[in-house]
């Protein structure tokens, strides 16, 4: 008797899992066909350095240019590899589909790890229809394969349930994390501040000496973090060697930062958006303008800087001078950054080619959930909260990190399967809170 309605809930459990998986690709693939030509809007330089890696070319931006580090390299690897193959638009509609209902169903896998239960469908049903994952599926940008990956370190972290700690074992699995987490470097360096919170989660833990529960790889770096570290390092190593002869130094991100720090924080950015009232936006001619201004200094400087690192590091300067002198106006564009990354609803460009109605159902659907991921966090303390960390340490350093740099609702996409992991936590709470506990090795 037992075992049936053990194999009867395992069949729904099937069932279930089959429609959601089957939801997220119809919605993908409406979405794809709808606005097919998103995929030819190259917003991030993302295609043309693709093409001209498929060419033969190098990775550069503009056939005959110079070498660029201005992206990160493995999104157009990967387009590079679809165009040598023949598929492009369809290729990456592809890819995108594929990275989005992967995503889908690691959320399942790691819900039911963390002890959700029946929650981890609704975790799953949240990442299958969020407007931020299904609409940039048609766009040639990272969000979908990087959001893959991360869901891919996580669960890699966690352990695979039902299995038994087997010391061998060990070094594969910090082997296998160390490999996703050079991809995602490799894909979206932000992925940087959540190492740097994990380590420091990691130091914390062995100088306070608790018990080694939580986190299954935390357990296992107990004993020795070097693989780990190693295995990151090398997956990086070949791009940063790379840049090192094209540059002449070892760049481990890439020459994009200081823009993007420069564009939130500079004097015309502070008056025209920051000092302004919720929700004006910096576009159009005044940013052409800035864009020309900061051309024309660079040009003109006694020497002129001229290579992408040296226009990075440039920026970087001026940037931190422009925090320092203003600061008041900095911590104001802070919280104009925090409220950008997590509003409910688009704003500026993006809002104004939406239908009202649409707009107001994207609003109400993210502040329901937002309110779940709340709920969630307050249940951590009655929960094993040291299970949930790596999920409560991205989204923090994805936070932080753009309280800095350049910041709209796009950059909350990495986080969406997070975000509704702890929604499933606080709208259902534990199912099996036992099981959560043991079964990661």
């Amino acid at each position: 008797m037992i075992a049936s309605v053990s194999e009867w809930m395992e069949r729904r459990s099937r069932a279930v899992s089959i429609a959601v998986f089957g939801l997220a690709v119809a919605l993908r693939v409406a979405v794809a066909v709808a606005q097919r030509d998103h995929f030819f809007e190259d917003r991030d330089a993302y295609l043309a350095i693709a093409r001209n890696l498929a060419a033969g070319h190098g990775y550069v931006s503009v056939v005959g240019g110079s070498p660029t580090a201005y992206r990160p390299p493995l999104y157009p690897i990967l387009l590079a590899l679809l165009f040598r193959l023949g598929c492009s638009t369809v290729g990456i509609a592809a890819l995108h589909t594929a990275a989005g209902v992967g995503t889908v169903w690691l959320t399942l896998r790691l819900g039911r790890r963390l002890g959700l239960g029946a929650g981890r469908f609704l975790a799953a049903i949240l990442v299958a229809v969020d407007p931020l994952l299904v609409q940039y599926t048609t766009f040639p940008m990272t969000e979908t394969v990087f959001t893959f990956l991360v869901m891919l370190l996580l669960t890699a972290g966690y352990g695979s349930s039902g299995t038994s700690a087997k010391v061998e074992g060990w070094t594969w699995r910090q082997v296998s994390v160390g490999v996703l987490f050079g991809l995602c470097a490799l894909c979206r360096p932000t992925i940087w501040a959540f190492g740097g919170l994990a380590a420091f989660w990691w130091c914390l833990q062995r100088l306070t000496r608790r018990p080694d529960r939580g986190w299954s790889l935390l357990r296992q770096l107990q004993r020795s973090p070097f693989v780990l570290v190693l295995a990151a390092g090398l997956t990086v190593a070949p791009w940063v060697v790379r840049n090192w002869r094209v540059f002449g130094v070892p760049i481990v991100t890439t020459t994009h930062g200081g823009y993007t720090l420069l564009l939130g924080n500079n004097p015309v950015f502070y008056r025209e958006v920051v000092a302004q009232p919720w929700g004006a936006v910096w576009s159009g001619e005044s940013l052409r303008r800035w864009q020309e201004t900061l051309r024309h200094e660079m040009e003109t400087a006694q020497p002129p800087v001229r290579s992408e690192p040296a226009r990075d590091r440039w920026m970087y300067r001026r940037a931190w001078r422009n925090i320092a002198r203003q600061p008041a106006l900095f911590l104001r564009s802070c919280w104009l950054r925090f409220r950008r990354l997590w509003s409910p609803v688009p704003l500026g460009p993006a809002r104004a080619a939406l239908p009202s109605p649409l707009v107001w159902a994207i609003g109400w659907y993210y502040l329901v959930v937002t309110a779940g991921m709340v709920l969630g966090l307050l249940r951590l303390p009655r929960t094993d909260w040291r299970r949930w960390m790596p999920l409560l340490l991205l989204l923090v350093a994805f936070t932080v990190v753009h309280l800095l740099y350049w910041s709209n609702m796009r950059m909350r996409a990495p986080l969406v399967p997070a975000i509704a992991l702890f929604c499933a936590l606080g709208f259902f709470g534990l199912s099996n809170p036992e099981q959560a506990d043991g079964q990661s090795e």
